[in-house]
């Protein structure tokens, strides 16, 4: 059963590139993402306190860690990368995606002064390589720009503080309404900047358009979102290993719903990535043989 969830927890998480891809050929990808935010947060937050009831609300200072994580994780990270899907394959953005934890480990090392071992600085070296190999022929081509890739790097960064700032704030607000709420604060913040792109441009309500924003917001937003709790409820740490299946999924969702072509480049590119995560022990094939309450038991925070 757990195997089933992380299957279709990644699937979902990995399809939302492909789908946003979709939606922006008819709409603006600020004005798409924006409303799937209203929609999505609204959702959520009806359900946790209109049908639930028993949600507690935020209080003093969380009000300001939301603000900061509906910018980090929300406002800021999607909206660049949303941005920057005019200017990337979508394969290509699922390929960024999987260095995240690296670039975690970096700013660890400045903010929360943690130390990285020396097969950890190998592994960044290598996957950073990785990203090299597959971006850069890329950019000789039109479907991808220096523009696009540097934007999707912003993004990872401030997806990455937010990481940062989660631990060093010490963020006590429950799963579920953090998600909420840090989606509907992040759709205000996102607003003005939806408005300013958008211009003149007036949507195509086309079959595209439709199937695109539903599914972003209703299986992507909340969907995956809900799962991905369950599945960190269950075990933080085989949880975690499901994201490193991103990239592989994101080029062949890429390949199968937009036709994007896979090159010698991409595959190698993907293949360095993924040896310097293993390198790095971002990726630890050892503890998923690993019983679950000895995992635990080695994780004092997934108790």
């Amino acid at each position: 059963m757990d195997t089933f969830l992380g299957l279709l927890f990644i699937i979902l998480w990995a399809s939302a590139a492909p789908a946003a891809k979709v939606g922006i050929r008819d709409a603006e990808p600020l004005t798409l993402l924006d409303a799937r935010f209203f929609l999505a947060g609204g959702v959520l937050l009806a359900y946790l306190y209109l049908v639930r009831r028993n949600t507690p609300w935020p209080m003093g200072r969380q009000w300001g860690q939301l603000a900061v994580l509906a910018f980090t994780n929300s406002a800021g990270y999607l909206g660049l990368s949303w941005y920057s899907f005019k200017l990337v394959p979508a394969g290509l953005f699922g390929l960024f995606i999987a260095i995240n934890p690296l670039i975690v480990a970096l700013l660890s090392r400045i903010v929360l002064k943690r130390q990285i071992s020396r097969n950890e600085w190998v592994g960044i070296g290598v996957a950073a390589a990785g990203l090299c190999v597959a971006a850069l022929p890329r950019l000789q081509g039109k479907e991808t720009s220096a523009l696009g890739v540097g934007l999707v790097l912003a993004a990872m960064i401030i997806y990455s503080c937010g990481s940062i700032y989660y631990k060093w704030a010490k963020v006590t607000l429950a799963g579920p309404p953090l998600n909420a709420w840090q989606m509907a604060i992040g759709a205000v913040l996102l607003l003005p900047f939806a408005v300013w792109f958008n211009g003149n441009h007036v949507p195509h309500f086309t079959s595209g358009l439709i199937a695109s924003f539903t599914w972003s917001a209703l299986a992507v937003s909340i969907g995956a979102n809900l799962l991905w709790f369950r599945l960190l409820k269950k075990d933080p740490l085989r949880a975690n290993m499901w994201l490193f299946l991103n990239p592989i999924f994101g080029y062949i969702i890429a390949w199968v719903v937009l036709g994007e072509s896979m090159n010698i480049t991409d595959f190698a590119g993907l293949g360095l990535v993924m040896v310097g995560l293993l390198i790095s022990g971002t990726i630890n094939i050892r503890e998923l043989r690993r019983p679950a309450h000895t995992m635990a038991e080695a994780n004092p925070s997934a108790k």
